[in-house]
C-alpha cells in the first residue's frame, strides 16, 4: 500500500506525508517478499507515529527543529559525484567499502580475504536466512526513525566475515553524502555487519559529506559465538547535515565488542545503540567522545541489555561543549533476573566552555539480579581555573594551556580504544578541533 493510501485511511497520518511521499519510488524496484512486507510495516508505523516531540520519553532534550526547516527528498537514482572529492583512506593499509548517499559503489570498494561484501538488495535474495539479521526488533511506533529507515529499505551493504577468519587488516566503510541546498536529499542506508563463529575484524566506519542532507542509517551487527569486533566510528558530517543512526547489536556466547564513536559533525545528530547480550560470557563496550560548537546538538542514547550470566558492559563518554551547543547522553544498563554476576559500568562527563553551552544526562540502572556489580556517574563542569593559572604561570600561553587541560580530560575515554593506529587518528582529530 502506498503512503498516500495510508493518509486517506487515517487523518492523523497526514503529518507524516512529507516524509513518506517518496516511498512510492521503491514500488517498481525488485525486492524479496519479506523486504516489501518490512517496508509496508515501516510506512504504517511511521505514519501513525510521526516525528517525536519533546513530550516523548527520551526526546525531551533533542530538538528536531532543523528537520522541519528543509524538505528532504529520497531518490532511487544513482548519484553522480567526482571521485576525486572522496576523502583519502584513514589508514593506508586498509581495504575500503564506499557508499555515496547510501548507495554501494562496488567499483570503488575492496575487501580482505575472508570477507564477503554485497549490496543490501543482492544479499536479501542471495543469502539464505539473512532476514533474521535485518528485520528490526521492537515496536517501531516507539522508534520512528527506525520505522522511517524501514519504510525506505533499499540502499546499503552486507559485510559477512567467514567462520574462524581472523582478519588482521582493518576495513574502512566510508559513507560519503552529497547534499543540495535547494533540494536536500534524504538518505536511508541499512547495513549488516555479520561476524561468523570465532572470527575477528577491525572496522572503521566513517561518515562525511558536503552540503545539506538528512541521513538516517540502521546498522545491524551480529556477533556469533566467540566473534570479536572492534568498531570505530567517525561522525564527521557536514555542518549543515542532520545525522541519525541506530546500531542494533546482538552478541552470542563469549563474543567481544569494542565500539568507539568520535562525534563532531552535523548541526543535529543522534547516535543510538541497542546492545543485546543474549548469552553468557559477553564483553560489550560502547564509548565515545563528542566535540560540539556553535549551535550543534548531539545525542548519544545507549542501552546494554544483559540476558545471561557473566557479562560485562561499559559505557564511557566524555565531551566538550562550546558556544550555544547542546549535548545529550541517555544511558541504560538493564540486568535481567538470569544475568547473575553481571559487571556494568556507565560514565558520562561533559566540559562546558561557555555560559550558554548545555549538557543533559539521563543515566539509568535497571537491575533484577542480586549478584551484580554495576555503577554509573554523570557530571558537567568548567575548566579548572586553578590548573589553568598554574600552567600559565609556568610560561605556557593561555590557548595552549586550555588545550592541554581539555586533552587531559579526554584521555581517560580515549584509553578505551585498544587499536593504536585509530587512537592516534582520534588524538590528531582532537588537536585539530581545539586549534580551530
Amino acid at each position: 500500500m502506498t503512503a498516500a493510501a495510508f493518509m486517506h485511511q487515517d487523518p492523523v497520518m497526514e503529518t507524516a506525508l512529507p516524509w513518506l511521499e517518496d516511498v512510492v519510488k521503491l514500488g517498481e524496484q525488485p525486492a524479496a517478499d519479506w523486504v516489501r512486507a518490512l517496508r509496508h510495516t515501516g510506512v504504517e508505523q511511521f505514519s501513525r507515529a510521526g516525528l517525536p516531540t519533546p513530550a516523548w520519553e527520551g526526546w525531551q532534550h533533542t530538538l528536531l527543529r532543523p528537520l522541519t526547516q528543509a524538505y528532504f527528498h529520497y531518490s532511487i537514482n544513482p548519484v553522480t559525484f567526482d571521485v576525486k572529492k572522496l576523502p583519502e583512506k584513514l589508514l593506508a593499509d586498509s581495504d575500503r567499502i564506499v557508499l555515496v548517499n547510501g548507495k554501494y559503489q562496488q567499483h570503488l570498494s575492496t575487501a580482505p580475504k575472508g570477507v564477503t561484501v554485497m549490496s543490501l538488495m543482492d544479499a536479501s535474495v542471495q543469502i539464505e536466512g539473512i532476514e533474521t539479521h535485518l528485520v528490526t526488533v521492537g515496536d517501531l511506533r516507539k522508534t520512528p526513525f527506525k520505522a522511517l529507515n524501514t519504510a525506505y529499505m533499499h540502499d546499503g551493504v552486507v559485510v559477512r566475515v567467514d567462520d574462524n577468519a581472523d582478519i588482521t587488516q582493518p576495513l574502512e566503510i566510508l559513507f560519503y553524502n552529497i547534499g543540495d541546498t535547494k533540494n536536500p536529499p534524504a538518505i536511508y542506508p541499512r547495513t549488516l555487519y555479520w561476524l561468523g563463529k570465532n572470527s575477528g575484524l577491525t572496522l572503521i566506519e566513517r561518515h562525511a559529506g558536503e552540503g545539506t542532507y538528512f541521513t538516517n542509517s540502521y546498522m545491524g551487527i551480529t556477533l556469533e559465538s566467540a566473534a570479536r569486533l572492534k568498531f570505530y566510528k567517525f561522525e564527521e558530517e557536514s555542518e549543515a547535515a542532520c545525522h541519525f543512526s541506530f546500531v542494533g547489536l546482538q552478541q552470542q556466547k563469549d563474543s567481544s565488542f569494542e565500539g568507539f564513536s568520535y562525534a563532531i559533525g552535523g548541526k543535529l545528530a543522534r547516535e543510538e545503540y541497542q546492545n543485546l547480550l543474549i548469552d553468557s560470557g559477553i564483553y560489550s563496550n560502547v564509548s565515545g567522545i563528542y566535540l560540539l560548537k556553535n549551535q550543534q546538538c548531539h545525542d548519544f542514547t545507549v542501552l546494554a541489555d544483559h540476558f545471561e550470566p557473566n557479562g560485562k558492559s561499559v559505557q564511557h563518554f566524555k565531551g566538550v561543549v562550546d558556544d550555544k551547543a547542546r549535548s545529550v547522553f541517555q544511558g541504560k544498563i538493564h540486568v535481567r533476573r538470569s544475568a547473575q554476576k553481571t559487571d556494568g559500568n556507565q560514565l558520562n562527563h561533559a566540559l562546558l566552555l561557555s555560559e550558554e553551552a548545555e549538557a543533559s544526562f539521563k543515566p539509568e540502572l535497571e537491575i533484577y539480579a542480586d549478584d551484580v556489580k554495576c555503577s554509573h556517574g554523570a557530571t558537567s563542569g568548567k575548566l579548572d581555573e586553578t590548573a589553568l593559572f598554574y600552567l600559565q604561570s609556568r610560561g605556557i600561553p593561555a590557548a595552549e594551556a586550555r588545550s592541554l587541560l581539555i586533552q587531559s580530560f579526554l584521555n581517560e575515554t580515549l584509553a578505551q580504544v585498544s587499536f593504536a593506529p585509530v587512537k592516534e587518528i582520534y588524538e590528531e582529530r582532537i588537536r585539530q578541533w581545539l586549534a580551530r
